[in-house]
């Protein structure tokens, strides 16, 4: 099924499993980010015999918001809710949006909000979302890698052991014995030793997933979007050079998290993400075994909130300045040079018709706000709607200036805009 359509199961069968609806984690009352939520609907019976009495059927029932993903509907986990695109997930370039995303400097708790995933529970069988999830929690997991690697890797003294021409650390007596007494090997004692080093249990892990992530992109063909994230996979692998691949599935699962060192801690969750996705094997990236995915949910808005911002930042650089804390709310954008507020509505629809007055009172309230806009303006602040259609511009701001895009206005409301941004799209021949 699609975004905003009708859950196709019985929903008066699960109102008391599921209440209002399933919403998506960390939010609270009076937040609409949800997988999917109950709707109140009423349409008239469609029949040309009938006068204008015309009952009324009811269609109310769980409906899909703008997220999509897979997710178990019923408790017993026997029926599986797969949520797409309206435009296809299939046609929709999602690796190109996380790559713009991965280079506008979003941060990794930015990056957390957009998607999530539950490895705990049974997988399901989803083909169209094959290309969706794994793009994403590598994209996600290279930019907290890049940092990492910035910062430089955490060292830790390591175990080792080996057959040493002198003594190091304290000899392991029943192993020497086997291996150099009994065989008149006086020469060689065979040590235990601690060594300072890069090579730490977790720099092992994160290296073994850099390697699965490197086969991941590889699977997903050639394509421009490509070439910025493996880019950034070999900067890591070059980082991580002097530290071994080889990691055994039960030290992967051991592995503990970082309380101190927050870049690793999410680095470590994400590798095991990637590792646990594929079973630990790097065969089953090219499997059918792909088309079964885990529980997972991508918001749509954010994804897309974040597409748009890493597009006007490679425009625009520093001007644009992103959810600015105002008295009226957070912005999507502002920009200070020219003045302009920017908000992004994840609606196709924005393309013709009249604005929503809630949006409309929404946009107005941030140009006012003396929090955001501390200077009085000589007039009115712009006010910009940017929303999705299909098509293949790559960047719409790239080599032009924001204000040529405040020329057309909206034709109910004054210094009102909308700028059509589009959701990228596979080639044919990709």
């Amino acid at each position: 099924m699609q975004e905003h359509e009708k859950i196709p199961y019985d929903s008066l069968a699960f109102q008391e499993y599921w209440g209002e609806g399933l919403r998506l984690p960390g939010q609270s009352k009076g937040l609409d980010r949800w997988f999917f939520q109950w709707q109140w609907r009423n349409s008239p019976i469609i029949d040309d015999e009938q006068d204008s009495d015309r009952p009324i059927v009811t269609e109310s029932g769980y409906y899909a918001s703008y997220v999509i993903g897979a997710q178990w509907f019923d408790e017993a986990k026997t029926m599986p809710l797969v949520i797409t695109t309206k435009h296809g997930c299939d046609r929709i370039d999602f690796l190109k949006m996380f790559s713009v995303c991965f280079n506008s400097g979003i941060e990794a708790k930015e990056f957390s909000k957009i998607y999530a995933v539950d490895m705990e529970q049974p997988r399901i069988k989803a083909p169209e979302l094959k290309s969706v999830l794994s793009p994403l929690i590598v994209a996600h997991f290279l930019s907290i890698v890049k940092e990492i690697v910035k910062r430089g890797l955490k060292k830790d003294y390591v175990q080792r052991e080996g057959n040493l021409n002198k003594v190091k650390g304290r000899i392991d007596i029943s192993r020497n014995e086997r291996m150099n007494i009994m065989k008149k090997r006086y020469d060689k004692v065979f040590c235990r030793y601690q060594e300072y080093s890069e090579d730490t249990l977790e720099n092992r892990l994160i290296k073994k997933a850099l390697v699965f992530s490197q086969h991941i992109l590889q699977n997903e063909g050639i394509s421009e979007s490509l070439l910025s994230l493996q880019h950034t996979i070999h900067e890591c692998l070059a980082a991580f050079s002097r530290v071994e691949d080889e990691i055994e599935v039960w030290e992967v699962k051991a592995i503990k998290h970082h309380k101190i060192f927050k870049e690793y801690n999410d680095a470590i969750k994400l590798a095991q993400m990637i590792l646990h996705r594929y079973d630990y094997s790097i065969t089953n990236i090219t499997s059918a075994e792909e088309e079964y995915c885990p529980v997972f949910w991508i918001d749509m808005a954010m994804l897309y909130e974040h597409y748009v911002l890493g597009l006007l930042r490679e425009a625009y650089g520093e001007k644009i300045h992103y959810q600015v804390h105002g008295h009226t709310g957070y912005p999507d954008f502002v920009c200070y040079s020219p003045k302009v507020v920017l908000d992004t509505k994840y609606i196709p629809r924005f393309e013709y018709g009249n604005l929503d007055t809630y949006i409309v009172r929404q946009l107005s309230g941030y140009s006012r706000d003396k929090w955001i806009f501390p200077i009085k303006p000589e007039s009115n602040i712009p006010c910009v709607i940017i929303y999705p259609v299909e098509g293949e511009e790559e960047n719409p701001f790239k080599s032009k200036r924001l204000e040529d895009f405040l020329n057309v206005e909206d034709r109910c409301l004054w210094n009102f805009h909308r700028i059509a941004v589009p959701l990228p799209v596979l080639n044919e021949a990709d």
